[in-house]
């Protein structure tokens, strides 16, 4: 079983986090079987006055990308809400234990908590206090996905993933978000395109997304280690430790 395992969960506050920071690494996964899990808390769009299919065409624009890299696509709490803040940090806590205890996944994959994004943070610190129940449960945090901020420059990841032929189908899912009507700033795909090579430099690969490890769960396949056979007589008897004086000799 590799480090991320067969059963992935990418817990996002809003649609298109995911695809920015793990797109390739989604894609890569579903290639070769593996069940991924996308999990978004908040669909991130109000209807305005003049337009009310704004959250409509967000929803749409998930759903899309979700088609493109293979995913499971699942709105917490059924997608009633708009923002991460309206929602009480226990809450967010709850419907994290019973998104964990229903996709039962190897891995967990979220925010950094380092985000310079207050959405973000809460996110990552909810998905860390559901990690309680779940010791079984590798759990990584992706960085932030706003390259201006100071926070991004601060990211340092511990694991890399290359993402070997899946640029292509990464950025196929973040142009879903691309449309006419759009209530947020367009996604700079040749800013994002430039940080994965950057990544994949970096450890000798044409691009890669960088996490970082929390925990890294049990491999149950592993066999248990064996202990190690004891030293053979005559190393053992150099090897003990000679008595000192004042424990086994005589004082005069």
């Amino acid at each position: 079983m590799t480090l991320l395992g067969d059963r992935l969960l990418v817990i996002a506050a809003h649609p298109d986090d995911a695809e920015l920071a793990v797109g390739g690494t989604i894609a890569a996964l579903t290639g070769r079987g593996a069940k991924v899990t996308v999990a978004v808390l908040t669909v991130s769009e109000t209807p305005s006055d003049g337009d009310r299919d704004r959250r409509v065409r967000r929803v749409a624009a998930a759903e899309a990308a979700a088609a493109v890299l293979g995913h499971e696509l699942v709105w917490v709490a059924d997608g009633r809400y708009d923002q991460v803040e309206d929602i009480p940090a226990y809450r967010i806590v709850a419907l994290l234990d019973e998104l964990l205890d229903r996709v039962r996944p190897d891995t967990v994959i979220s925010h950094w908590d380092g985000d310079s994004h207050t959405d973000h943070v809460r996110v990552a610190q909810a998905v860390v206090a559901a990690s309680r129940r779940h010791p079984e449960v590798t759990f990584l945090q992706f960085g932030p996905n706003e390259h201006r901020t100071v926070r991004h420059a601060q990211f340092a990841p511990t694991v890399y993933v290359p993402m070997g032929e899946h640029g292509a189908a990464k950025a196929r899912a973040l142009a879903c978000y691309s449309y006419a009507g759009q209530g947020f700033r367009a996604l700079d795909l040749e800013t994002v395109e430039a940080f994965d090579r950057a990544r994949g430099a970096a450890v000798g690969t044409r691009a890669a997304e960088g996490l970082v490890l929390l925990r890294h769960r049990p491999d149950p396949d592993r066999p248990a280690q064996r202990p190690a056979d004891p030293p053979p007589p005559h190393l053992a008897a150099e090897r003990a430790p000679r008595p000192h004086a004042h424990e086994s000799e005589p004082l005069s």
